[in-house]
């Protein structure tokens, strides 16, 4: 009985667990949610214009969009590298405009776009033409993906304002043989650099690079040929933004006649002395005697032993970082020098068995070339002579050191400048 009844009971209690998971279930069926679509984001077009149509609507004021407008360009310029941040470049056809964003990202270079106007500005900063506060998400709309954009083949005599924020090819171009063994900015500080471009006629076109840049640190290529960019402008001077160094396909022979192969450089543009592994060594006299940079956008080495009131006997040197000349061809080295005052002339020396620290005089095999350089005549004024080239094809080893040395008495002294040192193939 007891087993009999022991079965009823789980059977009754069987039949009664399943009506109630029966009734369960069907709550939850009955009870089941349909999620509901997010509204669709339907962003007006309104009128449409071109880029050249937008510019032409600026009449010298700021212009704030409050009706529905639409102009359509392909971005030639991205913030991938960093070159750009918060900043993109589309065109068409016909023109360019730079697109000034409120937030990073999202935007990338070969997107086919609608900008959406209504909300943003139409403004012009420091020359260029920007639609600026600018949403991603609410005022660009992409329509196509990986669309190339074909620069424009020029020279820089043939620059001017339709080709403003348009991508375009360099041809037969330069850097400068002053920033030649200089980087595109400044990596370590992360400050924005501007290096200059030059043809064979004498033409300049400034190539500005931001510190942010992934490539910032990267040497500036040495020979001629060809890079595209993007043009801008700041106030009057056309500026040149890079998308990335592998668009510069500069290894051909310079203007000169030079390959262009840079064993050292120094400009102090960047404000220091000792950047780049050069050595400012006091030999004797005080901290007044050692070489300082003059100047701040374009810096120059000085150095001078007065005071302000008196002069201090002094010897200090300026020495370069070690230059492998063991491949050398035809080494040669170019400066800039000044000076004033009365005093001692400013020497120069090479060594190949200096060690790099320390003190000149007492270390090295020191060998004078100063007679093989020219040297400013003139100590009534502040104007520069460039050294001509200095010959040194005797010194073709594998630890090359330039040392300036500055001597100063107790009685006179003169001040000495130099600047754009340079050693490079002929």
């Amino acid at each position: 009985m007891i087993t009999q009844m022991k079965r009823g009971r789980n059977r009754w209690i069987g039949a009664g667990m399943m009506a109630v998971a029966l009734v369960y279930g069907g709550l939850l069926t009955s009870c089941k949610k349909e999620f509901d679509s997010p509204p669709e984001n339907v962003i007006p077009t309104g009128k449409k214009i071109t880029i050249s149509e937008l510019i032409a609507m600026h009449n010298g004021a700021p212009l704030k969009f409050t009706e529905d407008y639409s102009v359509f360009g392909v971005v030639s310029m991205d913030e991938n590298t960093g070159n750009l941040y918060k900043n993109i470049f589309i065109q068409d056809q016909n023109a360019g405009i730079n697109v000034r964003l409120l937030n990073s990202g999202g935007v990338y270079e070969g997107d086919s776009v609608r900008v959406y106007l209504k909300g943003t500005v139409l403004s012009i900063y420091n020359g260029v033409y920007q639609i600026d506060s600018v949403d991603v998400d609410k005022n660009i709309i992409k329509q196509k993906t990986k669309v190339p954009v074909t620069p424009i083949t020029v020279t820089i005599d043939q620059l001017n304002d339709s080709h403003q924020a348009r991508l375009i090819k360099l041809n037969g171009v330069e850097f400068l043989e002053g920033e030649l063994g200089g980087t595109f900015a400044d990596a370590v500080n992360q400050s924005s650099q501007n290096r200059t471009l030059t043809d064979c006629s004498g033409n300049l076109i400034l190539v500005r690079t931001s510190g942010f840049a992934s490539f910032a640190g990267d040497k500036i290529p040495t020979g001629r040929g060809s890079i595209i960019g993007v043009l801008s402008r700041y106030n009057s001077d056309l500026q040149l933004y890079i998308r990335t160094p592998d668009e510069a396909d500069m290894n051909g022979v310079r203007c000169d006649g030079s390959t262009g192969e840079v064993y050292l450089s120094k400009d102090f543009n960047d404000g220091s002395i000792t950047s780049g592994g050069w050595l400012n060594y006091l030999v004797s006299g005080t901290d007044i005697c050692k070489w300082t940079v003059f100047g701040t956008t374009d810096g120059a080495a000085k150095v001078s032993n007065f005071d302000g009131t008196s002069n201090t006997a002094c010897e200090s040197w300026l020495i370069s970082p070690s230059m492998d000349l063991s491949g050398a061809v035809a080494p040669i080295m170019t400066f800039r020098n000044t000076k004033r005052y009365n005093g001692a002339e400013l020497e120069m020396y090479v060594s190949t068995d200096y060690d790099g620290t320390s003190d000149p005089s007492a270390q090295g095999t020191w060998t004078s070339i100063t007679s093989s350089a020219v040297w400013d005549q003139d100590a009534s004024g502040w104007t520069f002579v460039d050294s001509g080239p200095v010959d040194l094809s005797a010194y073709k080893a594998a630890k090359v050191y330039i040392g300036f040395k500055y001597i100063g008495s107790g009685s006179d002294g003169r001040t000495w400048e130099l600047d754009n040192i340079s050693v490079k193939e002929n």
